[in-house]
C-alpha cells in the first residue's frame, strides 16, 4: 500500500510523469477556460479591479481633500465587492519587508522533503482537503503573529470601508461579525492561515490546482509568489487574474459577508489554475467570525419589502457544516453519475 506522501500531487509532479492520473482529470464541462496559467488570458480585457485604500491607512487627515479621497475609495471598494467579489488592494499598510519574510518562511517549508512535511499534512479522512493546513500556520510560519496582527488591522479597515459602502456606520459589519456589545474572550474575528502549493502539471488543460469554490470567511487575504493561477467567475465566464501589481494583496469577499450584506456583496467563485513551468505558492488568511457566538443573518437595515432576506440565520459553524455536507453529497453524486460538481 502506498504511503500518503508517495501519493501526494507534489510527489507525482516530482516523479516526472508526462500525463496526470485520471483521478485528477476534471469532467469535460468543467474544463472551459482551463489551460496553462501562463498562457490563459482575457481576450476581452477584463481584469480584477485595483483599489488603493491608502487614504484610510496612510494617516488621519481631516481636510476636505482627505474626505473626498476616502469617498472615492469607498465607492471603488463597494463597486469591486458588488460586481466582482474580489480586488487587488494597494496601500494596505502591511510592510513589504514583513510580506517578504512570510513568503520566505513558506518557501523554506516547501523546500523540505515531502516526507518531512507530513507532520503538517491535512487528513482527508477527517474531512480536510489534501494539503498542508492551519497547523502549518501555527507551527511553521515564523512571523505569523506580526503578520496576523497587520492583517487583522487591515480587516477592520476594509470592513469599515465596506460598511460605509452599504450606507451604514463604519463599525457596523465588524460589530455584527464579532457580536459587539456581547463579546467574550473568544468572540473576536478568527484568522486562519493556509499555504497552498501548486506543483508543475504536464496537462494543465485537464486539471485545476483548487476546484471552483467560494470562501466561507468574511474576507480572505491572499499573497502569492508571483506565479499566476487565480481565476474568478465574473459575468458568466472565467476571468484569469493578471499578475498582481507590485505591493498589492488580493482580497476575496466570502460567504459570511455576502450573508450580512443580503447579497449586495458577492462571495466570489474562484479556482486555481496550474502550469507546466513553475511551482505556485499562495498564502491565504481567512478572516472568519467566531464559530458559535455570532448568528449570521442579513443586516436588518438591508432587508425591505422589495429586498427580503435572502439567507436564513445560521452560526458560522452551521454554515460551514452545511457547506461541507453539500459538497460531500455532490461528490458522491459525481462519482455515481460521472457528472461535474455544482458550486
Amino acid at each position: 500500500m502506498a504511503s500518503p506522501s508517495s501519493t501526494r500531487v507534489e510527489s507525482l509532479s516530482l516523479s516526472g510523469l508526462c500525463a496526470i492520473s485520471p483521478e485528477y482529470v476534471r469532467p469535460a464541462d468543467e474544463r472551459a477556460g482551463l489551460g496553462d496559467a501562463f498562457d490563459v488570458d482575457d481576450r476581452d480585457g477584463l481584469q480584477i479591479p485595483i483599489v488603493d485604500i491608502s487614504p484610510f491607512t496612510g494617516g488621519n487627515g481631516k481636510d476636505d481633500d482627505d474626505d473626498q479621497r476616502r469617498r472615492v475609495v469607498v465607492e471603488a471598494v463597494r463597486a469591486a465587492a458588488t460586481d466582482w467579489g474580489v480586488m487587488h488592494v494597494a496601500g494596505h499598510g502591511v510592510p513589504r519587508e514583513l510580506v517578504d519574510r512570510v513568503r520566505t518562511a513558506g518557501a523554506g517549508f516547501f523546500a523540505l522533503p515531502v516526507a518531512a512535511k507530513e507532520a503538517y499534512a491535512n487528513d482527508p479522512a477527517a474531512g480536510r482537503l489534501q494539503g498542508y493546513g492551519s497547523r502549518l500556520a501555527a507551527n511553521a510560519a515564523g512571523h505569523r503573529d506580526e503578520f496576523g496582527r497587520r492583517v487583522r488591522e487591515l480587516a477592520s479597515t476594509l470592513l469599515a470601508v465596506l460598511s460605509l459602502g452599504l450606507g451604514l456606520p463604519g463599525s457596523r459589519l465588524e460589530d455584527e461579525l464579532t457580536g459587539a456589545g456581547n463579546k467574550g474572550d473568544d468572540d473576536d474575528l478568527v484568522l486562519q492561515m493556509k499555504v497552498n502549493y501548486y506543483p508543475r502539471c504536464p496537462q494543465p488543460e485537464l486539471a485545476v490546482g483548487v476546484e471552483a469554490h467560494t470562501d466561507v470567511s468574511a474576507l480572505s487575504f491572499v499573497l502569492h509568489n508571483g506565479v499566476p493561477g487565480l481565476q474568478v467567475r465574473h459575468a458568466g465566464r472565467w476571468v484569469a487574474a493578471a499578475r498582481s501589481p507590485e505591493d498589492t494583496m488580493v482580497v476575496h469577499v466570502g460567504d459570511a459577508l455576502e450573508i450580512l450584506s443580503n447579497g449586495r456583496y458577492a462571495s466570489v467563485l474562484h479556482r486555481g489554475l496550474v502550469n507546466r513551468e513553475a511551482v505556485r505558492v499562495s498564502w491565504v488568511v481567512f478572516c472568519e467570525p467566531p464559530p458559535d457566538a455570532v448568528v449570521l443573518r442579513p443586516l436588518p437595515e438591508l432587508v425591505t419589502a422589495d429586498e427580503p432576506a435572502r439567507f436564513e440565520p445560521r452560526t458560522f459553524r452551521e454554515h460551514l457544516d452545511r457547506k461541507l455536507s453539500k459538497k460531500q453529497l455532490l461528490d458522491e453524486q459525481h462519482q455515481k453519475d460521472d457528472k461535474p460538481d455544482k458550486y
